[in-house]
């Protein structure tokens, strides 16, 4: 777990971002709530209705400056994207607006830290191209017979190779 001087640390990094906007935009941003509970691969999320971000504290221990310059900002801008222009695309012009200049950062949408440490199980399924892995979550939907998924590259439907 992430220890209480890193938890201060994100909250004002947080605070500061969003007075970032707030003189930017010239309006008073309301601070979403923070949470350290994103679990999975993905280093954070957005709840814009809610406004939440949720942050994954096993990545942000090992990666805590990226957090720190990349990931709270990116997050923020979702939120300040909601509040300023109401209903956008998630990573469409209004929030590559913000992050550009706002936080003066590249508009990335995904992250490339080192996430095995959050990876669950994961299942072999086969394709064309060869093996494919698939998530808990989404093996389960094949199983129950609620989602087909297919590979990116040939379109194939991806079988599991039993053992």
């Amino acid at each position: 777990m992430i220890n209480p001087e890193q938890q201060t640390r994100i909250q004002r990094r947080l605070i500061e971002c969003i007075q970032m906007a707030d003189r930017y935009f010239n309006q008073t941003f309301v601070a979403p709530q923070l949470l350290f509970n994103q679990r999975g691969n993905i280093a954070g999320t957005a709840h814009l209705q809610k406004n939440i971000i949720k942050l994954n504290a096993t990545l942000l221990k090992d990666n805590f400056e990226e957090f720190m310059q990349t990931v709270l900002p990116h997050e923020v801008a979702h939120i300040v994207a909601f509040q300023r222009f109401n209903r956008v695309k998630p990573h469409g012009i209004e929030w590559q607006s913000i992050m550009h200049n706002v936080f003066n950062l590249p508009p990335r949408v995904r992250h490339k830290m080192d996430t095995t440490k959050t990876q669950g199980k994961m299942f072999d399924y086969q394709c064309k191209c060869g093996t494919v892995k698939l998530t808990v979550r989404r093996h389960n939907k094949v199983v129950n017979k609620q989602q087909i998924y297919c590979c990116r590259k040939c379109q194939q439907q991806l079988i599991q190779i039993t053992q």
